[in-house]
């Protein structure tokens, strides 16, 4: 499920808790400002069973952290171009291009790897967007949820 209008405070424990009385949470994510690490207002819940999702459908107001929320059914993202390009974040700064290139190109052909730097350190920033030549690469890594990009 997608759910909206959550407060800045909210955590990913609160979201759990909440969601827990209408069955049983399999997984729940808060997207978070990249740059900030703050709330970004918004989230994901996954039920084991899609009777839950129909439950909170049925309860007419929610709220959570004083706010009244906004849980809608989750729908896939039909996507016309194939997906080529992905972030990688949680690099460190010092982590050599490529040490990534080398470490991606294991998947599939990289394209190109956008480094951006922060301007006023005139340092990198600790993330990464690679393209990659085809779209085999992408669904590969997104099979593993952790990369360890290593300076071995």
């Amino acid at each position: 499920m997608f759910i909206g209008g959550l407060s800045w405070d909210t955590t990913k424990k609160d979201l759990k808790d909440y969601f827990s009385k209408f069955g049983e949470v399999v997984d729940c994510t808060l997207k978070l400002d990249p740059i900030t690490g703050r709330s970004r207002g918004f989230g994901f819940v996954l039920f084991k069973e899609s009777e839950s999702v129909d439950k909170v459908m049925d309860q007419k107001e929610h709220k959570l952290n004083g706010k009244v929320i906004d849980p809608k059914r989750a729908k896939a993202m039909k996507t016309k171009e194939p997906v080529k390009k992905i972030f990688v974040g949680g690099l460190s700064p010092d982590t050599p291009e490529e040490k990534i290139r080398e470490y991606f190109g294991g998947f599939g052909e990289v394209e190109s790897i956008e480094l951006p730097m922060d301007n006023k350190t005139n340092k990198r920033r600790g993330f990464c967007f690679i393209t990659f030549k085809e779209e085999e690469p992408v669904k590969k890594i997104m099979e593993k949820k952790y990369h360890n990009v290593g300076l071995s």
